[in-house]
């Protein structure tokens, strides 16, 4: 600050052995020569200090839990985020985790002192400092240490693991090949987490007309059990109004050359529905050439059916469902004797079924 003139700091660089500020003129103007007043954003400092000094505890405890291999690949720490990424092989179990976190919360409580010193390297190597890799260090270092954990470190730290407050894991992911990432929250932002969770709870507590949130899990294994019969019965009641479609289907059904050629459109059901009708064709002794189409939420299947006695006449079912489904500009294909296809242009599926009739001609001569 200049008078009220105001500048906000979004950056700082070293160079050349200066540290320089990026900053961005909020009020009013600064000229050459000005004398300005530096505050620091308290609050936001506390908050990277707290993130900061938990990414080295975080690795502490990784290597802990996990084996001396994990090494730091990766870090982003500011007011909002502790995220971290490491050498790992595979994903962290759910146990993992909690230990990790156990060990770090642990350290947090223990209250403990957060050094920083400037030392030879040769000396911060004796003391087992650990580097980051291909990172270049000149002859003096600054080394942080808390606790068991000792690093090379030139960034802003607390001075008291107590300073904190708590520790939470949000995620654990894969970022690359053998690269893990955790991303975690500290100090208010774990309340903030909590509350969150707290929130959620209570609204799907209430979505549940349930007057004691203790009763949730039950409730929704519950619903979820219910909903899984609702889908059984709803799935049984599709197949028996498909069953019925296809029976009057063959009762009026062409014949091409001695096979007969039916298809039908059968609006809400699913490729699983679709292949099971199908399916219950293959085993009959007439010569069958069948196309089913279904619609479910603007996604589009086409499942064709060719039965032995068809197929020895030259039908081949992965073909002819090919050549359909081209038609609405969707693709597939199978066996000779069953073939599924998606749906290009939903709207089109009427135009698909005209042509198969003439498409199963091509093939049974």
């Amino acid at each position: 600050m200049c008078g009220e003139n105001t500048a906000v700091v979004a950056d700082a660089i070293k160079s050349e052995g200066h540290f320089l500020h990026i900053a961005a003129i909020e009020q009013g103007s600064l000229s050459k020569g000005d004398k300005v007043l530096a505050e620091i954003d308290k609050e936001r400092r506390l908050s990277i200090m707290r993130n900061h000094t938990t990414a080295h505890l975080l690795q502490y405890a990784l290597r802990e839990v996990l084996g001396d291999h994990v090494h730091q690949a990766g870090q982003l720490v500011n007011d909002k985020a502790c995220r971290f990424d490491f050498n790992h092989f595979s994903a962290m179990t759910d146990e993992e985790i909690a230990k990790v976190e156990e060990i770090v919360n642990a350290e947090i409580m223990s209250a403990l002192p957060v050094t920083m010193e400037e030392m030879s390297i040769d000396e911060a190597r004796k003391l087992g400092a650990m580097a980051l890799f291909g990172e270049k260090y000149g002859d003096t270092v600054r080394v942080v240490t808390a606790d068991k954990s000792i690093e090379f470190c030139g960034g802003t730290h607390i001075s008291n693991t107590s300073q904190i407050g708590l520790f939470k894991i949000i995620s654990e992911s894969s970022v690359a090949a053998g690269v893990r990432r955790i991303e975690a929250a500290t100090g208010l932002g774990v309340l903030e987490i909590l509350n969150g969770y707290k929130d959620a709870v209570i609204r799907s507590a209430k979505a549940l007309k349930l007057a004691n949130v203790n009763e949730l899990p039950e409730k929704c294994a519950s619903v979820y059990a219910e909903s899984k019969e609702k889908d059984k019965k709803l799935e049984s009641l599709t197949q028996q109004i498909a069953n019925a479609k296809v029976a009057a289907i063959f009762d009026g059904a062409e014949e091409v050359n001695g096979v007969k050629v039916v298809s039908a459109m059968l609006t809400g059901t699913a490729p699983d529905a679709l292949r099971k009708l199908g399916d219950s064709l293959k085993d009959k002794n007439e010569d069958i050439i069948a196309l089913f189409a279904g619609v479910v939420e603007d996604k589009g299947t086409f499942y064709c059916v060719c039965t032995p006695g068809a197929v020895k006449k030259g039908a081949n079912a992965g073909k002819i469902v090919q050549r359909v489904s081209a038609v609405t500009g969707g693709k597939g294909g199978g066996r000779p004797d069953s073939a599924m296809a998606g749906v290009g242009k939903t709207y089109m599926v009427d135009e698909a079924l005209m042509a198969f009739k003439s498409i199963v001609k091509e093939f049974i001569k």
